[in-house]
């Protein structure tokens, strides 16, 4: 992207995103993976700039209680690890297999510095204060956190949970289908590294359910809405995860259909697409965040929105669609609504 349309997007069109249609401010949570830095010295980073209180919750899992913004979560992002660390099993190991407690221990954290990643999972913060959390970033980089581009072994993201502007069908649903009308372009500018594209977190939505959802004709209550996503996307996994923002409206249903995966339920899009990129110099989460201003910039023009819609939905119809094609036209009408 050119340096022009960055700043076209910071000045003209980020603000947009400050206040929900009830003109309160609309809030965005951010969760970031890297590895190189304990939990205690990210929590204490976390701390010089919003303040807190420190509570150990686990091993592996910390927590930072009354800050400027709320509360922070620093984990070790393993759920088995954690699993295993609250059903007590490192010690009951150690009463079977005498001193293997402490070799494991050395097993998880040296297996953890190369293959897991640690995580920092924000509390919502004002869209309008994103520049604080690049201060965050910053402060990670500069006392040594390391992302994605270190290794190939590093398939590190960062998950914006993103506020609806609103909770209505008709608006939840706008926005959900402009992120599939351009979701190609998008990911063709995230640069979206190997060792992430190949791991199950960021799957696909399947081409059916893009067809359904894209038609103009596809105006689903609620219900319905939840009833169609869960049938075609029976998991989390997905680059646009709905499932917090179905079980905000309905987790009973959602947890009917889906009893084992971890949802929290919460007003937002849960978008898992970016790369971690914070050993990176100038790389930020405002930078980031614009492929999603861009989402809603198309959502909010009725004229390219309805366009998009028709000519993408012709394409997915055609046994020739040729991907490449619909990015360079998706980056023609995005380059003109800038």
């Amino acid at each position: 992207m050119q340096i022009s349309h960055q700043e076209v997007i910071e000045k003209k069109y980020l603000s947009k995103l400050f206040f929900n249609n009830k003109n309160e401010p609309r809030h965005l949570g951010i969760e970031i993976e890297y590895s190189n830095l304990s939990l205690e010295k990210s929590a204490e980073l976390v701390s010089e700039l919003f303040g807190g209180n420190l509570e150990k919750i686990t091993k592996y899992e910390l927590e930072l209680k009354d800050t400027k913004y709320g509360n922070f979560k620093f984990e070790l992002d393993a759920q088995l690890l954690q699993k295993m660390q609250t059903d007590n099993l490192f010690n009951k190991l150690s009463n079977i297999i005498g001193n293997m407690s402490h070799s494991i221990d050395d097993i998880v954290d040296k297996t953890s510095k190369r293959f897991v990643p640690f995580e920092i999972a924000t509390p919502p913060i004002p869209i309008k204060d994103l520049k604080e959390a690049d201060r965050l970033i910053e402060s990670l980089r500069l006392n040594g956190a390391l992302g994605t581009t270190h290794s190939l072994y590093y398939a590190f993201g960062v998950h914006f949970n993103i506020e609806p502007p609103s909770q209505n069908i008709e608006d939840v649903l706008r926005l959900f289908k402009s992120f599939l009308i351009i979701q190609k372009w998008i990911e063709l500018q995230s640069e979206v590294d190997i060792a992430r594209k190949v791991s199950p977190y960021i799957n696909d939505f399947p081409k059916e359910y893009i067809k359904k959802i894209i038609d103009l004709d596809y105006k689903p209550t609620k219900e319905e809405f939840l009833q169609d996503y869960i049938k075609y996307n029976p998991t989390r996994n997905r680059i646009l995860d709905m499932l917090p923002q179905l079980a905000f409206w309905n987790e009973k249903e959602v947890r009917k259909h889906l009893p084992k995966e971890k949802i929290n339920p919460r007003p937002t899009y849960h978008y898992r697409l970016p790369n971690s990129k914070v050993n990176l110099f100038r790389w930020n989460l405002s930078q980031e965040f614009q492929l999603w201003v861009i989402v809603e910039i198309l959502a909010n023009n009725e004229k390219v929105f309805t366009k998009m819609s028709k000519e993408f939905l012709i394409q997915l119809d055609s046994p020739l669609f040729n991907k490449n094609e619909w990015i360079e036209q998706c980056h023609g009408y995005i380059t003109d609504l800038l």
